[in-house]
């Protein structure tokens, strides 16, 4: 064969083996690593959407028992190790809450700095940071349209019994509108005063009136339960040696979410009857809520997009809003 000849194949087998040099990458072990990856990334969201769902069970669970959800018990229940998650699952669990149970998780008020005795005014001093103080604790709140609030629709719940939960949402319900309207404390004398006009002095039902052998409780301790539960503060504050301990009451933080100011004027104009535009002048001046004409449907009000005087968007508002953000974020993330 000439010489020239076999340089040419010889420059040909090179070139070939150039060519297959490049291909390398393609070859079957970078496609097990391209798979790995892959594979790594799947399982990456497989935790987190069971994350999600192990906080909305949390959530739900907290609920049930009218208990905080505190972030705290979020990061050691839930997250575990995953502590660095708690934003994306957090924004997952309440797209899950509202898209299948109607209900959110919204941050509870933090203590007023008014009710704490003076060693826990010294330690929230020292521990207070530049940023905004946070209660770190939330509850689930319904996100219905108004229309879709109605008695007929949300019954009580059946904890013990459907009639129990009733009396028990009555009462709190009742308390809290009684101190709100007495400018936000009540002395335990005037409580007691009240309690006794509604029969509710010495006894309340209990959370399963049908029992016959327990149909009621104390009233002691039906307070006493709802303050644990946050829905009232009492606070008792020592006297003179031979004087009574003095008692206020005030409204807790789950109480100041349930039952707002809106809440408190639809619970008036029930015990009313309906409404006039003397009750709609002084629940304006009490509770400083939005103007409305005797006889409008709250709905009307809503579609009129009547502001509060005191630029709370009420609960109605508020709930709109947050659908229009569960939109948007609902987008983004598709």
């Amino acid at each position: 064969m000439p010489a020239q000849q076999r340089r040419r194949r010889q420059a040909v087998e090179d070139y070939e083996d150039e060519d297959a040099q490049h291909q390398l990458p393609h070859s079957p072990d970078n496609v097990d690593e391209d798979g790995d990856e892959h594979m790594g990334e799947a399982e990456q969201r497989d935790e987190t959407s069971q994350l999600i769902k192990n906080l909305v069970r949390y959530a739900l669970a907290c609920e049930y028992s009218r208990t905080p959800i505190r972030r705290d018990g979020i990061r050691e229940k839930v997250l575990g190790s995953n502590g660095r998650e708690f934003k994306k699952v957090f924004a997952g669990a309440q797209r899950q809450l509202r898209a299948t149970f109607g209900m959110e998780m919204i941050e509870l008020p933090t203590k007023d700095r008014s009710l704490m005795t003076t060693d826990q005014k010294r330690k929230a001093a020292r521990t207070q940071s530049q940023k905004e103080a946070s209660s770190n604790a939330y509850i689930l709140t319904s996100v219905l349209p108004e229309e879709y609030t109605t008695p007929a629709i949300i019954t009580p719940s059946k904890v013990e019994s459907a009639d129990g939960e009733a009396s028990y949402i009555a009462l709190y319900t009742t308390i809290i509108a009684i101190i709100t309207l007495s400018g936000g404390e009540l002395s335990d004398p005037r409580l007691r005063r009240h309690l006794s006009r509604l029969n509710a002095a010495e006894n309340m039902p209990s959370m399963n009136p049908h029992d016959d052998t327990s149909p009621s409780e104390k009233t002691e301790v039906v307070l006493q339960r709802m303050v644990k539960q946050g829905y009232l503060i009492r606070v008792t504050e020592s006297r003179s040696t031979g004087d009574d301990d003095a008692t206020t009451w005030y409204v807790g933080p789950r109480g100041k979410v349930e039952v707002d100011r809106e809440v408190v004027a639809a619970f008036v104009r029930t015990v009313y009857g309906g409404s006039s535009d003397e009750l709609e002048t002084k629940l304006q001046a009490s509770l400083k809520i939005r103007d409305r004409k005797p006889g409008v449907l709250e709905t009307g009000e809503e579609e009129a997009g009547e502001a509060p005087l005191d630029g709370d968007p009420g609960p109605s508002n508020r709930r709109r809003s947050r659908r229009r953000q569960t939109e948007a974020e609902d987008e983004e993330s598709g």
